[in-house]
């Protein structure tokens, strides 16, 4: 016959012991854990390395995104300048053929203008030839001029490019046929420098083609002719910009007396070609 008194006892002694042990594990937690000043202190450097990695990440995107505003607010800027008072840099590039993820650029001509007005020659002019990596080929070099010794000692087209964003500065850019100009230099920037194309650019061919729409004809060279512009050396970059440069300002004086002011209206009637 079992005691029930005992069961009781011992039950009670079992729940005892239990709650013994069980203030005996608590009170070795707490005591294994640190101060509740050193936990703080040790959150607070593990939450401030955190914070600082998350702040300066933080200030470096929106110092890209001001950036970005700023160029996008330059870029809209330039559509109400009137033509007459517009800053642009007129451009041209020589490469090693035609294929911008395989050819490499291998000189850059760049000239500026201010409305109808050549800006100073020696603060305005940029002419660079560029080593390219690769052997220039022979078709190439006897349409430029451009030889391999030419450009072994050149600068490379990573550091000829970080000149030529600068002397852009936020100018629209304008070049005569210039898909081929623009899919080099969009390539060329995101290989060397991670950099997307974000500039204005604007295609001589395409006004031409708005001014004078019975024309069939509108390469560099016809339209050279029938505006009696000499083109002291073709396949140069520098001089082709300067033909290029003299078109512009034509077209910009045609525009204009067609009353086309701006360049936001200017665009409104390239749109339908």
């Amino acid at each position: 016959m079992v005691d029930d008194d005992k069961i009781g006892s011992s039950g009670w002694l079992q729940r005892l012991r239990a709650k013994a042990g069980w203030m005996e594990k608590s009170s070795l937690k707490q005591r294994a854990q640190p101060p509740r000043q050193e936990r703080s202190q040790s959150v607070y450097r593990s939450s401030h390395l955190h914070s600082e990695g998350a702040r300066q990440a933080y200030e470096r995107s929106i110092a890209k995104e001001k950036g970005k505003a700023q160029q996008g607010k330059n870029r809209s800027d330039l559509l109400d300048i009137p033509l007459n008072e517009l800053p642009v840099v007129v451009i041209d590039l020589e490469t090693t053929g035609f294929e911008p993820y395989a050819d490499e650029i291998i000189s850059i001509g760049a000239r500026k203008i201010t409305g109808i007005s050549w800006e100073p020659e020696e603060s305005s002019v940029m002419y660079e030839l560029l080593n390219p990596g690769m052997q220039i080929p022979a078709h190439i070099e006897y349409l430029t001029g451009i030889s391999n010794d030419d450009v072994a000692h050149a600068p490379d087209v990573g550091a000829g490019l970080s000149r030529f964003i600068g002397f852009v500065d936020n100018r629209l850019i304008i070049a005569h046929a210039s898909g081929h100009d623009k899919a080099f230099l969009r390539n060329a920037l995101w290989r060397y420098h991670r950099h997307t194309w974000r500039y204005r650019m604007l295609d001589t061919m395409l006004v031409a083609r708005w001014l004078y729409p019975e024309q069939k004809e509108l390469d560099l060279d016809t339209l050279a002719q029938m505006h009696h512009i000499e083109i002291e050396r073709r396949h140069h970059a520098l001089h082709d910009a300067k033909a290029t440069g003299e078109l512009w300002i034509l077209f910009v004086e045609k525009a204009m007396k067609r009353r086309v002011t701006t360049l936001r209206e200017m665009y409104m009637y390239l749109s339908r070609y």
